[in-house]
């Protein structure tokens, strides 16, 4: 029984002597036959009186390199729910290229191809971003230094707060490391109060006096006025009444005369 076992293991062995084809070749069945050429498959094998039989790959397949392939390769599909996205398409001779989605980073790399994604570090108000994130690489923050700050997310840098002193106003409040300081106009002193007091006194009593003085002239202009028109009506009625008085005396002298030159007649 035990040199049955030892015959059917050497019977087992491979040759000493593989066949070896040249490049651009492959092997089957002891046969060399010619590659397809990337973007194609094997549809039937090379023989003495033909050589291999190609055919393009269909949609969504591939062959990347020459082959001696049967099948072409399925290309990969970018998983949206793990925040993967199609960097490049699939073509009948490349796969599918994934990429990260907006404000994620590939957190795993296969060659150029992504396979993992993680979201990108925000840099919050008080902060900077200090290096902006790649593809491949998180985002870098930096807190606001002293006397800075930063309102928003993502800030590229932090603005200094405004010295409200040589703006020429007070501080109300001071400033944060997000927010800035608030200036109000500083206070007016007690004598500079008292004088604008005394200059809005002083154009109250000017108004009302001039408007006093306007006032008394029209009533004197009026009352002049009424007194010239009564001169006029008693000067016309004494006029007609000397007319009248004056022209009884001529009418009678003039009878008189008459009736004298009558008598003498």
């Amino acid at each position: 029984m035990l040199w049955i076992f030892v015959v059917f293991l050497i019977t087992q062995l491979p040759p000493s002597e593989a066949v070896k084809c040249y490049p651009g070749e492959y092997e089957i069945n002891g046969e060399c036959c010619p590659m397809c050429s990337a973007g194609t498959r094997v549809v039937k094998h090379c023989r003495e009186s033909s050589s291999t039989t190609c055919m393009p790959c269909v949609d969504d397949t591939y062959t990347e390199h020459p082959n001696g392939l049967t099948e072409c390769m399925r290309c990969k599909l970018c998983d949206a729910g793990a925040r993967l996205i199609i960097k490049e398409k699939c073509s009948y001779t490349k796969n599918t290229m994934c990429g990260c989605d907006l404000g994620y980073f590939c957190r795993h790399i296969a060659g150029l191809d992504c396979e993992m994604c993680r979201p990108s570090t925000m840099c919050l108000p008080g902060s900077m971003v200090k290096e902006p994130g790649t593809e491949f690489r998180d985002n870098v923050c930096e807190v606001c230094p002293d006397g800075t700050f930063s309102a928003t997310n993502m800030s590229r840098t932090c603005q200094s707060w405004t010295k409200c002193e040589e703006e020429g106003m007070a501080e109300l409040k001071a400033g944060t490391a997000t927010s800035n300081a608030v200036c109000v106009q500083r206070s007016l002193s007690v004598t500079a109060i008292a004088l604008i007091i005394a200059l809005a006194v002083l154009s109250v009593f000017a108004g009302t006096a001039f408007f006093l003085w306007r006032r008394k002239k029209r009533e004197t202009a009026q009352e002049t006025g009424d007194e010239l028109r009564e001169e006029v009506v008693k000067n016309l009625i004494w006029t007609r009444k000397k007319g009248s008085d004056t022209n009884i005396p001529v009418q009678e002298t003039t009878k008189n005369s008459s009736t004298s030159a009558l008598h003498s007649t």
